[in-house]
């Protein structure tokens, strides 16, 4: 859970954020103006549905997922900020995160996460990460190395 994580949580977050790269770009193909009006009318069924198609071209089905959530910062001192509650379950992590877009630049912030069986090492909790990310990228074979680098 996270509140064990604290030290190893940028780590995983980078991980998480190298993989969802193309997702997030996706997302940020929709018109800024468009995602707000849903969020502020509370369309959720509507956003989920936009959200979640993306989710399935680019990772396997039910793997990556919009949790129902989502805010959004408009005001007058700078551009609009819109946070996405997601969720991902693959290969046996669990992961809760909170997915920023702004004008130009994303970030995420994890939530929760959780592995079975239970992993104890830092290192094998980024690699289980990496693996569950990368097995369920559709188009990408398992063994195929993403372009994050792990600092020994």
């Amino acid at each position: 859970m996270l509140s064990q994580l604290t030290e190893l949580t940028p780590r995983l977050e980078a991980i998480l954020a190298v993989n969802i790269a193309d997702l997030t770009t996706e997302f940020r193909n929709y018109d800024a103006a468009d995602l707000i009006a849903l969020i502020r009318l509370d369309r959720m069924a509507s956003l989920r549905s936009l959200l979640d198609g993306e989710c399935d071209m680019l990772f396997a089905p039910g793997t990556m997922r919009f949790t129902g959530h989502a805010e959004v910062v408009v005001d007058w001192s700078g551009p609009p900020s819109i946070r996405l509650a997601m969720m991902f379950r693959h290969l046996g992590v669990g992961l809760y995160y909170r997915l920023t877009l702004q004008a130009n630049d994303a970030g995420v912030e994890i939530d929760l996460i959780r592995f079975d069986p239970p992993e104890t090492s830092s290192l094998g909790r980024s690699a289980q990460l990496e693996r569950a990310l990368r097995a369920s990228r559709v188009g990408r074979r398992f063994d195929q190395p993403s372009s994050f680098r792990q600092e020994m």
